[in-house]
């Protein structure tokens, strides 16, 4: 059913995904007085505040998180097909994971060639480890699901 808690925790993920494509993953002040700012769509280097350069393109982060959104979505409404929506589940961590290493990939290149002096994670930054956690809640709640379902046709 739609009304589970496991459809939350899916629709949790999807909100969350859709805010990183536009919100600031992380950020770099550089010696010199400019920033660098990591999106999901690429690296951008800020001259002034209006006056941006993009260093790098970050297309697999983004087609990552726009993946990962859409599947959860997707995952909500297979709720009659209780074991496809687990194996889904299970790829969309791994996906999640992926997406977590290739953040983490793509700001250690942007820190290692430039001149950092103050570097931080924003908060959508640690969006995909709060979306593995919600992920594997739902698995969770999805097998309990299945657990009880089968235990009413074993009574049969």
């Amino acid at each position: 059913m739609i009304q589970r808690i496991q459809s939350v925790y899916l629709f949790l993920v999807t909100v969350l995904m859709s805010w990183m494509v536009f919100l600031p993953l992380a950020s770099l002040a550089l010696r010199d007085g400019q920033t660098v700012v990591l999106y999901s769509y690429g690296v951008n280097k800020y001259i002034t505040h209006e006056n941006a350069e993009m260093i790098i393109r970050t297309l697999p982060v983004l087609l990552l998180i726009c993946i990962t959104g859409v599947i959860s979505f997707v995952n909500i409404f297979q709720f009659r097909r209780r074991v496809i929506q687990m194996r889904i589940c299970l790829v969309n961590i791994l996906l999640l994971a992926i997406l977590l290493l290739l953040i983490l990939l793509y700001y250690h290149i942007a820190k290692r060639d430039l001149p950092v002096e103050a570097h931080a994670f924003k908060l959508p930054g640690i969006f995909p480890v709060v979306g593995i956690v919600l992920t594997f809640l739902a698995y969770r709640n999805i097998h309990e699901d299945e657990i009880l379902v089968q235990s009413y046709e074993h009574l049969r």
